[in-house]
Formats: structure tokens, sequence, C-alpha cells
């Protein structure tokens, strides 16, 4: 006596089989973005650790961003279209000392200190920042960006 798969035990197999192939199918995060590669320089120097964020003007699509490396390059994934261009490179003062248990609870209630940013504030702005790029669909998308004060 063969026992035949009930209608709801091959409609899940057919809708499990539906979701590995659109799991696989590569349309993430990154469907419809291109490369968008740089370098960011301030007075002529490379800038290590800046986050350089490009925010679409159409304000339809997410922001890509990335860290600078050493070198001042950065590489982010972003959707064609035109974009503003903020870098901003911020201080954070570290403790990294050892302290006992006490003394961390009274360094906790401490003010902290605000974090500065070390480029001009007019980079890290979407409405001041004189930077703009225009990402397109193909071809090579570099912009590097050069800051002055």
């Amino acid at each position: 006596m063969s026992k035949e798969p009930s209608v709801f035990h091959r409609f899940g197999i057919c809708a499990l089989l539906a979701l590995l192939v659109a799991g696989c199918s590569g349309g993430g995060r990154d469907a419809g973005t291109v490369a968008v590669t740089g370098k960011v320089t301030y007075g002529g120097q490379a800038v290590e650790g800046a986050t350089v964020t490009f925010a679409s003007t159409a304000q339809s699509g997410a922001p890509g961003a990335a860290i600078t490396g050493a070198d001042g390059a950065y590489t982010l994934r972003a959707k064609p279209g035109n974009y503003a261009v903020m870098v901003s490179k911020l201080s954070v003062a570290a403790n990294t000392q050892q302290v006992s248990m006490e003394q961390a609870v009274t360094d906790a209630a401490k003010a902290v200190e605000e974090p500065k940013n070390l480029l001009p504030a007019k980079y890290s702005n979407p409405v001041e920042s004189p930077l703009k790029a225009e990402v397109k669909a193909s071809g090579t998308n570099t912009f590097d960006l050069a800051l002055s004060d």
C-alpha cells in the first residue's frame, strides 16, 4: 500500500524550494549596486579612518558608506544615481589603562567628552558639502575627494 503525499506536503516542499532558489539568486543587499572607489586627502595628505558616505539626492536609495584605509582609499557599493558625498573623521578619547571596578564606575559617571570632527565641518553635512558624485551603471566609478579648509 503506497501512501500518496498530501497536497499540503507537496505545497510545503514547493514553498521550501522557492525560498531556496530566491535565497541563492544573488538578489541580496547588493542587488543593483556598483563598486565606488576613491581616495580621501586633506591638505594633500591621505586621511586614514575617515567615514565616507554617499547619500542619494533622490532619497530613493540606501546610502553607501566606507572607512578609509591607511592610504586614504575607500570602496563602497551604491546604486546608480546622484549623491551628496560626506566625509568625517571623529576623534574619540579612548582609555586603554586597566582600572579597578570602583574606578570604572567613577569614570562612567563623569561627563563624556564630545567627539570632534578632525575635518572641516562642511564635509560632514549633506546640505553644505560641496562634494557631489554621479554613480554610473557601467564603467569606472572612481571619486577622489580632495578636502581643503
